[in-house]
C-alpha cells in the first residue's frame, strides 16, 4: 500500500492536497492525452529507480517534490512529442536531472525554510526546450494532438487554465481537476477562481480581454493564489487579499518573462508562479501574524489546527503557573490602580484572604498575616539567572523605598524567550542559587514583605531581560480554579480568589500511555453486545503518538497537567466519538467543570463544509466551547460519559447515544 501511495502522492501534490485516491483519479486523467500520461509514469519510475540506486530514498519518501517535479517534467515531454523510444530516454534522462536539481535545490533553500516549488520542473523544462531544437528524431505531437474526447463548457478558459496545470487545457480535463480541488477543500477552490479572475481583470488593462482570457499562462494565478492564500499562509481575509496582491504583481511578470523568453523560443511554465510565491512566503516568514507554520493536508485542517492552537491553548501567549499551592486573592492585577502601571503594569499580586482579611488579629506583626511564610513555588522550568535574599522584610506600616523589588529571584525560561521575577520574599528563605535548575511547581522561597511591599505578598511579572525590574510584557496563567470552575490560559480578576491546580500522579500515570499499548473494548449497542473493536498507540515519523484502529488517527499529548487530543485524521469512527467525549483531561483528583472547544470536523456532519469554509471568514465561528464535567472517575458531557479506572491505563468505558465501549478486561 505504501508503494501505491507513494506512486500517486506527486499527482495530487501538484495541488497541494495529499489524499494519494485523488492522485489515482489524476493519474487516470493523464492520459487524457496519452503520450503525458505514459511519459509520466517513465518520469516517476526512472526517479525512484536513480533515488534507489543513489540510496536516498528516504530523501523522496519524505519530500514529495522530488516526484512531483520529475512527474510535471515527463508530463511536459509527452506534451510536446509522442511515444517513442527516443522520448522515453529523454524523459529518463530529465527525470533524474530533475531529482538531482531538486537535491540541489532543497539544500540551498531549507537553510531559509523555503520550499522549492516547482523551481527543478522550470529549469529543467527550459533545458528540455532547448535541447529539443536540436532533436531531429524525435517526433513532435503538436499537429494532431488532440485529447480522447473533450466537451464544451461554461466558464471554459478557467477550466482550461486548470487543465494546463496536468499540461492537459482542455475543458473535461479542467473540471475534473476543479471537482477533486472542490471536494477536498473548498478554500483552495475560492481561491482558484478568485485568482484566475483578479490576474485575467488586470491584465486585460493592458491586453484585449479574449487575449488575456485565453492565455496559455493563467494557471500561474491559479497557483499563486491557492499558494498563498490557502497553504502558506493562515486562510483569512488578509490572506486572501494578500494572494491576490501577489495574482495582480504576477501580471507584469509572466509578460515581461514571455517576451524575453520567446527571443530564445522558451516556454516560461510555472516560473512566474514559482518567483512571486517565493518572494512572498520570504516576506511572510519574517513575521506575519498568519505564516503557515504546521501545513496540513487542507487548508481547512490547517486553520483549525492553528484556530485550536490560539482558542485551546492560548496560541503564543507566554503561559506560566500560579507561583503557589492553594487558595489566594488577587490583590493587583494587570494595570491596576497602585503600583502596576506604565512599564510595570504586566503584573499580579497575591495575597490569602480569610473571611475576607489577609491578617488575624490587629494585622500589626508579620506573623498575622496569611500569606507570610507561605512557600512559593517555581512558575515555570528553567535556571536561576538573578537573586537576592539578604534584605529584612519590613514592619507593618513601613516600606523599602531604596531596594525597591525586596528579596527576588529571577527565572529564565527553558527556551530562553523570556524571564519570570518573583518579589518581596522572606528574608534568608530562597532554597535555590544562581545557575540552578528549577523544576515548575519546585518550592524557591517564601512569601515575604521585603522591598516596596505594604503587607506580605507574591509579586510575579513576565520580562524579556534578566535585568531586575525590567520592562513588563503580557502573560497568562496556565490553569486555576475558581470556586469549582477550571480556567485555562487566562488572567483572574482583581479581588477573585483562586485556587492552584495539584497533579494527582496516580491519574498522570493512567494516561502516559506508550508505543505499541493496545486496548480491546467489547461494543455493546442497547445492551447487547454487537462487536469489538482494538485501538493500538502508534508514532509517526515527527514522533507523534496516536492512537488507531487500522484506519483512523487520533493524535494525543501528555503535558505536565493535562492528557488532551488535539488532531483527528479520519471518517466516522469510535476514536471520533472519544475526541468528542474527553478533548482534554485534567489530571487533579477533583470534582470541577471546565469548557474546551472542539474542531468543527469533529462536533459537525455536512454542515462542516461551510462552517469550515466561513472560518476563514471570521475565526469566532470556531470560539464555541462546549462544558465538560470531571469526577474523579468519569468525564460527563452533553455528548456521553467515559469512565476511569483506578488501576488501569485508559477509559474503562466510553458511552455514547446508545452505545457503550467496555475495556475487556474490566467487565
Amino acid at each position: 500500500m505504501d508503494k501505491i501511495k507513494l506512486f500517486f502522492k506527486p499527482y495530487v501534490s501538484i495541488l497541494f492536497l495529499r489524499d494519494f485516491k485523488a492522485g489515482f483519479v489524476l493519474f487516470l486523467l493523464s492520459f487524457l492525452l496519452p503520450s503525458v500520461g505514459l511519459l509520466g509514469i517513465v518520469a516517476i519510475i526512472s526517479t525512484i529507480a536513480f533515488a534507489e540506486i543513489a540510496g536516498v530514498r528516504e530523501h523522496y519518501l519524505k519530500y514529495g517534490f522530488y516526484l512531483y517535479n520529475s512527474l510535471l517534467v515527463g508530463m511536459g515531454v509527452g506534451y510536446f512529442f509522442d511515444v517513442s523510444l527516443l522520448s522515453v530516454i529523454l524523459t529518463s534522462i530529465l527525470a533524474v536531472l530533475t531529482f538531482l536539481i531538486s537535491f540541489g535545490l532543497n539544500r540551498m533553500f531549507i537553510n531559509f525554510a523555503l520550499p522549492i516549488l516547482s523551481f527543478p520542473f522550470a529549469i529543467v523544462s527550459m533545458l528540455f526546450y532547448l535541447a529539443s531544437l536540436k532533436y531531429n528524431s524525435l517526433v513532435t505531437n503538436i499537429l494532431h494532438r488532440v485529447p480522447l474526447f473533450d466537451m464544451n463548457l461554461p466558464f471554459s478558459a478557467f477550466f482550461k487554465s486548470m487543465g494546463t496545470i496536468f499540461f492537459l487545457p482542455y475543458n473535461i480535463a479542467g473540471l475534473i481537476i476543479s471537482l477533486i480541488i472542490l471536494f477536498y477543500s473548498r478554500i483552495l477552490f475560492f481561491l482558484a477562481v478568485i485568482g484566475f479572475i483578479a490576474g485575467v481583470w488586470v491584465h486585460s488593462f493592458f491586453i484585449p480581454f479574449n487575449a488575456s482570457l485565453n492565455s496559455f499562462y493563467n494557471f500561474n494565478f491559479i497557483l499563486i493564489s491557492m499558494a498563498l492564500g490557502g497553504i502558506f499562509l493562515i486562510p483569512n481575509i488578509r490572506s486572501y487579499v494578500i494572494a491576490i496582491i501577489a495574482v495582480i504583481l504576477s501580471v507584469i511578470l509572466i509578460d515581461a518573462f514571455v517576451v524575453f523568453f520567446n527571443l530564445y523560443l522558451l516556454p516560461v511554465y510555472t516560473l512566474p508562479f514559482n518567483m512571486i510565491t517565493t518572494l512572498f512566503i520570504l516576506l511572510a516568514s519574517i513575521g506575519y501574524k498568519y505564516f503557515n507554520y504546521f501545513i496540513k493536508g487542507t487548508p481547512e485542517k490547517s486553520l483549525e489546527y492553528y484556530l485550536s492552537n490560539i482558542f485551546r491553548f492560548g496560541g503564543k501567549d507566554i503561559k506560566i503557573n500560579l507561583p503557589f499551592s492553594g487558595k489566594w486573592s488577587v490583590y493587583q492585577a494587570f494595570d491596576d490602580e497602585w503600583t502596576h502601571k506604565g512599564e510595570y503594569k504586566y503584573a499580579y499580586d497575591f495575597v490569602i484572604k480569610i473571611n475576607n482579611k489577609t491578617h488575624q488579629n490587629e494585622g500589626t506583626l508579620l506573623e498575622d498575616y496569611y500569606a507570610f511564610g507561605e512557600p512559593v513555588l517555581a512558575p515555570i522550568s528553567g535556571y536561576v539567572v538573578a537573586m537576592r535574599d539578604d534584605l529584612e522584610d519590613n514592619f507593618i506600616g513601613n516600606v523599602d523605598r531604596i531596594n525597591n523589588w525586596g528579596n527576588y529571584i529571577i527565572i529564565k525560561s527553558l527556551d530562553g524567550t523570556f524571564y519570570v521575577e518573583i518579589s518581596h520574599l522572606m528574608k534568608n528563605s530562597i532554597t535555590v542559587k544562581v545557575g540552578d535548575y528549577v523544576q515548575m511547581g519546585q518550592i524557591i522561597g517564601k512569601c515575604g514583605n521585603s522591598g516596596y511591599s505594604p503587607e506580605p505578598h507574591i509579586h510575579i511579572q513576565v520580562q524579556f531581560s534578566p535585568v531586575l525590574g525590567s520592562k513588563t510584557v503580557p502573560f497568562k496563567f496556565m490553569d486555576y480554579i475558581k470556586g469549582n470552575k477550571l480556567y485555562y490560559y487566562s488572567l483572574p480578576k482583581k479581588d477573585e480568589e483562586i485556587e492552584a491546580t495539584i497533579v494527582d500522579k496516580t491519574i498522570r500515570i493512567r494516561f502516559n500511555f506508550i508505543l505499541d499499548d493496545s486496548f480491546i473494548y467489547e461494543i455493546y449497542e442497547n445492551n447487547e453486545k454487537i462487536d469489538e473493536i482494538k485501538f493500538s498507540v502508534k508514532m509517526n515519523e515527527k514522533g507523534e503518538f496516536y492512537f488507531t484502529d487500522g484506519e483512523n488517527r487520533l493524535y494525543f499529548y501528555l503535558s505536565e497537567k493535562m492528557f488532551y487530543f488535539y488532531e483527528y485524521d479520519g471518517g466516522k469512527s469510535y476514536l471520533k466519538e472519544i475526541f468528542k467525549l474527553s478533548p482534554r483531561i485534567p489530571l487533579i483528583n477533583k470534582n470541577i467543570v471546565y469548557k474546551d472547544i472542539l474542531p468543527v470536523n469533529i462536533i459537525k456532519g455536512f454542515e462542516k463544509y461551510l462552517i469550515e469554509f466561513l472560518l476563514s471568514f471570521n475565526y469566532n465561528l470556531f470560539n464555541k466551547p462546549i462544558e465538560y464535567e470531571k469526577k474523579p472517575l468519569e468525564i460527563v458531557s452533553k455528548f456521553g460519559k467515559v469512565t476511569f479506572s483506578f488501576y488501569e491505563k485508559g477509559f474503562k468505558t466510553i458511552e455514547f447515544k446508545n452505545k457503550k465501549l467496555i475495556l475487556r478486561n474490566e467487565k
